[in-house]
């Protein structure tokens, strides 16, 4: 399953709401998305806009320059937990800064998820922000 996870409310960003609403025809087009997941959910974090903070520039002085991310993550996890869009042992968290660069990307995850479990967090060693 693909999840379309936004930190704020997407009635409350237009652009947000056509974003999602463009990915979701896309999707659903022939030759599109669903052919490699069976559905798709846009769920949302709800953050405040005002809490909803990422500054790189200002990790040395604002305690919560990371705010957004770190509570996106969060809920992300916590709705994919409570069961209520089907179960799920696992999955794949692609930061909105991610691009995939190789063909086949999903399968080589998928293929490191099947030859490394069971764990707990699978990936490289955070290495600071660069």
């Amino acid at each position: 399953d693909l999840f379309l996870f936004y930190s704020q409310t997407f009635s409350e960003n237009d652009e947000a709401m056509k974003s999602v609403d463009t990915i979701m025809e896309e999707f659903f087009s022939p030759g599109g998305w669903s052919r490699c997941f069976d559905n798709i959910y846009a769920v949302e974090a709800n953050i405040p806009q005002e809490l909803d903070l990422y500054i790189p520039t200002a990790q040395e002085e604002l305690y919560n320059w990371v705010n957004g991310p770190n509570r996106q993550y969060e809920a992300g996890f916590r709705i994919i937990q409570s069961g209520e869009w089907g179960e799920y042992d696992g999955f794949y968290l692609m930061e909105g800064d991610s691009v995939p660069v190789k063909n086949y990307w999903l399968d080589v995850i998928l293929g490191e998820i099947n030859a490394y479990r069971p764990f707990a967090v699978l990936g490289a060693q955070y290495d600071g922000n660069k």
